[in-house]
């Protein structure tokens, strides 16, 4: 095989991936194998304390003293945070799909449709302090990891996700209405655009984040390394599977659509083995326990009406804003503000009070 004939193969395995979404069950079964990973290695996935974190260093910053409302995640620079990391990865790891998949743009919205993304980002925000933290988190991990806050949370998510998803209903059908085709002007012939260069800017962004990772182990950073790098295969994975949380939820009372939640309870199944055996090995038997009580199933409702109008949830809005979606932009700022004030507006911790 000639070096051209050789170079073509490669070319081609690699544009494999990206050239259509993956299947769904592809996505959940990779999703909670890497968070198994994950888990053995520092920490299993939760998105959004870290946000409240940032939330309350930019109070701070702009001149409003407050702390972090949750204790294992105080006030620190995010980039020597590697939590926060893991986030950032998520976001780079789904802007580097995008671009190589040649989906990457970015999504403006109308008044209404900013107006979502900040309300359902303000109540994403309240919830994960109520729950805690996120659906994410706070359900899908919380429950394979054998907490009884997992399974209440969901009680709360599935009326919300219900409620989000009945307003946007109806959101729909008054934009139907206001639709006038009459003055609609003939449409063109569409020019034929030139090869993207899209696919080149994935690639070095993926390069980019790996020297960064290396540089975090020569800093002697390791665990922040290894997290920037599995959050950037979390985006990866939502991002090429189109998987949603949001949709499990929604779909399942509003559209009477099983299809993704049959998925994520599929993946929780597995999850579910791999953290038995590995906690019954006396590997953090606690990590990921949460108390359990009614603010799981307040706080679950909260985020589920929020993540359902902000079009994501905690995973998936950093997903989401990786690949230029501005409602997701600003469900992320309306969050980290809302749970980033929790600690100035009660003067306590969450849970403080009430747990």
């Amino acid at each position: 095989m000639t070096g051209k004939g050789t170079w073509a193969n490669l070319r081609a395995t690699f544009e494999l991936p990206w050239q259509k979404a993956w299947p769904l069950g592809v996505g959940a079964m990779a999703l909670v194998v890497t968070n198994l990973l994950m888990f053995i290695y520092a920490r299993a996935l939760g998105v959004f304390p870290q946000m409240a974190m940032w939330g309350a260093g930019l109070w701070t910053l702009l001149g409003v003293k407050t702390e972090s409302p949750f204790l294992p995640y105080p006030v620190k620079p995010p980039y020597l945070d590697m939590h926060s990391l893991l986030d950032f990865g998520i976001i780079l790891g789904a802007a580097a799909a995008a671009l190589l998949a040649g989906e990457f743009k970015v999504r403006r919205e109308d008044w209404r449709g900013c107006l979502m993304g900040l309300a359902g980002g303000g109540l994403m925000g309240l919830g994960t302090v109520l729950m805690p933290p996120c659906n994410v988190g706070g359900f899908w991990v919380a429950t394979m990891a054998l907490s009884l806050s997992g399974p209440l949370a969901a009680l709360g998510l599935l009326p919300g996700a219900y409620v989000g998803g009945r307003f946007l209903q109806y959101q729909v059908r008054r934009a139907v209405a206001r639709l006038d085709f009459a003055g609609a002007a003939e449409a063109a012939a569409l020019a034929p655009k030139p090869t993207s260069r899209a696919p080149l800017a994935g690639i070095a962004l993926l390069a980019a984040m790996i020297a960064l990772a290396y540089l975090y182990v020569r800093l002697g950073l390791n665990k922040a390394a290894g997290l920037l790098l599995f959050g950037a295969v979390f985006g990866i994975i939502v991002q090429r599977s189109r998987l949603c949380f949001v949709a499990a939820f929604r779909d399942l009372l509003v559209v009477r659509d099983g299809t993704v939640m049959k998925w994520v309870l599929a993946s929780l199944a597995v999850g579910t083995v791999g953290f038995a055996l590995l906690k019954a090995q006396g590997y953090q038997p606690q990590h990921m326990v949460f108390p359990a009580g009614v603010h799981n199933i307040v706080g679950g409702f909260v985020f589920g009406v929020g993540m359902t109008l902000a079009g994501g949830c905690g995973l998936g809005i950093l997903a989401r804003s990786g690949e230029g979606y501005v409602r997701s932009w600003l469900a992320i700022l309306a969050g980290m503000l809302t749970a980033g004030s929790w600690t100035h507006l009660s003067g306590q911790k969450g849970g403080q009070g009430w747990l």
